[in-house]
């Protein structure tokens, strides 16, 4: 599946599917329409106003910016007025899926999935249904969210969600700023909420690490994947706060520091399985981790993590070509073939 934005009624965005499995149909609402869908009821993290502006930055095309920005600013504005549950600037996310790194270990104690091991096979394991079961209760509640929160099947308020959330946000202050629109201000005091609630929230001092929480009741799920080092794209972070996080888990013989990083799971927790596996994000180094966090290094002056980073996903494609993801102790490629991400290398400058 590929996800772009959200089909919602006023938001005048839509999140694209291309279904792979028949149970894809529970991402969609309960129509006859959606029997073969191609629109689902589920977002993603936002990179709609960070890429409009670099597009305009590339291009200056002023009348591309105008006929986008209304788009992405309705969008916004639906994320913020349906999607903040609790008051605190940042979003939840209500399945697995929505977070772009599907089958995320931090997920299991929410899915209830105890065994925490990686199946090999697709369909005969628990935690497969477990996420399917996800799907159903959203679908039975047709995708009405105030339903949804209602029965807190899954809720998650996923670091690297709102920390790309939070960096959208400042991507439309500017863009606000650039068209004359009065309500970059507001943009700006969204921004700076999500960021204040990453640190208070998200932020465990005694492990150095920031993680997900379970809603309700805001419980931290205490698995250590690379979104525990996504905060430190933002400005609110201070080094001091960095630097603590980088030396317990990236510096020297710390977790994430092995041949090929980033792992997507710390490779002593029971969920790591650095193979290929149709349960992704439980092992194998994917290329957009390392470059977010190659520009989030480079923000605090971590140059030569930074550096370390780029090499790992350079040696990786020498080795493999554009994959979909690495064994991150061998550099071997698995997954999707020409993968177009893997490419962001060309932008870890």
């Amino acid at each position: 599946m590929q996800a772009h934005s959200v089909e919602e009624p006023g938001s005048k965005l839509k999140h694209q599917m291309l279904p792979k499995r028949h149970t894809d149909v529970l991402q969609a609402r309960p129509t006859w329409a959606n029997l073969r869908p191609h629109m689902s009821g589920l977002i993603q993290p936002t990179f709609a106003a960070y890429t409009l502006l670099r597009l305009f930055e590339a291009c200056n095309d002023r009348v591309y910016l105008g006929e986008m920005y209304v788009r992405v600013k309705r969008y916004h504005d639906w994320l913020a007025q349906n999607r903040d549950f609790d008051g605190d600037g940042l979003l939840t996310i209500i399945s697995p899926f929505e977070s772009g790194m599907d089958w995320k270990p931090s997920y299991d104690l929410v899915l209830g999935y105890t065994e925490r091991m990686t199946p090999d096979k697709l369909y005969w394991n628990k935690l497969f249904w477990k996420g399917v079961d996800v799907d159903l209760c959203n679908f039975l509640a047709g995708y009405d969210l105030k339903k949804i929160r209602q029965r807190a099947r899954f809720l998650v308020k996923d670091v690297a969600f709102n920390v790309i959330y939070a960096q959208d946000l400042a991507a439309m202050q500017t863009l606000a700023q650039i068209v004359g629109d009065g309500d970059a201000s507001a943009y700006k005091r969204r921004r700076q909420q999500v960021q204040q609630s990453v640190m208070d929230m998200m932020y465990d001092e005694v492990d150095a690490a920031f993680y997900d929480l379970h809603e309700p009741g805001s419980r931290r799920l205490r698995t250590r994947t690379p979104t525990i080092f996504f905060p430190l794209a933002l400005d609110s972070v201070s080094d001091a706060c960095a630097n603590a996080v980088l030396q317990r888990h990236f510096s020297g013989y710390a977790e994430f520091d092995i041949p090929y990083p980033l792992p997507s799971v710390a490779p002593d927790d029971s969920s790591f399985h650095p193979g290929e596996s149709p349960f992704i994000w439980r092992g194998p180094t994917w290329a957009f981790p390392n470059w977010f966090l190659y520009h989030a290094f480079k923000r605090h002056g971590f140059d030569t993590q930074a550096q370390y980073l780029k090499n790992a996903l350079a040696a990786a494609i020498k080795q493999s070509g554009f994959r979909e993801y690495y064994n991150p102790y061998r550099g071997e490629g698995y997954g999707a073939n020409d993968f177009t991400w893997s490419g962001l290398l060309i932008d870890m400058d």
